[in-house]
């Protein structure tokens, strides 16, 4: 049997080995295979930059149509709204999503489906004059967008996450 010595310096140059593997591995796959992510953000980004900018010109002053009582049109205005993201979730649900993700991009998704839903019937609860429906549903809309948010946190979306307060 040899020494203790020569015993810990395999063990260290094992330990170095394995290290390295680790360290360079996912490098080199990440540069064989591209990087399935940032890829999926680079494609889904457009989308929800064009969705962000439609929904801020068509709900611009819709707080304060809702404030000063003017809810008709205003609940008409997030029905609007409500149709743009439509289009939106339809376009990013066609891309194709990385395999290791598919499942946390579905449920991201789905919690997209749902925005959509609770801004038409926020402006459904606004055309009725319902105005304290239309605020327990803000409320559901907010919880809803911050676990859309917190699915997707790991991809870096920037045009992609959801900040209601912004019209709500």
């Amino acid at each position: 049997m040899g020494s203790s010595a020569s015993i810990s310096a395999l063990l260290k140059l094992a330990l170095a080995s394995a290290l390295a593997l680790l360290v360079v591995v996912p490098v080199a796959a990440a540069v064989e295979g591209g990087d399935p992510r940032g890829e999926y953000r680079e494609r889904v980004e457009p989308i929800c930059a064009a969705n962000t900018k439609a929904n801020s010109r068509i709900l611009k002053g819709v707080k304060g149509q809702v404030q000063k009582g003017q809810l008709r049109p205003a609940g008409r205005r997030f029905i609007r709204a409500s149709g743009a993201l439509g289009k939106s979730v339809r376009q990013i649900a066609a891309v194709p999503r990385p395999e290791a993700d598919a499942a946390k991009l579905t449920k991201w998704i789905g919690y997209l489906k749902s925005e959509k839903q609770f801004l038409f019937l926020i402006g459904k609860a606004l055309k009725s004059s319902n105005k304290f429906k239309a605020q327990k549903l803000a409320v559901k809309l907010n919880r809803n967008n911050n676990r859309a948010n917190n699915t997707v946190i790991s991809f870096g979306f920037r045009e992609c996450r959801i900040d209601s307060s912004k019209f709500l």
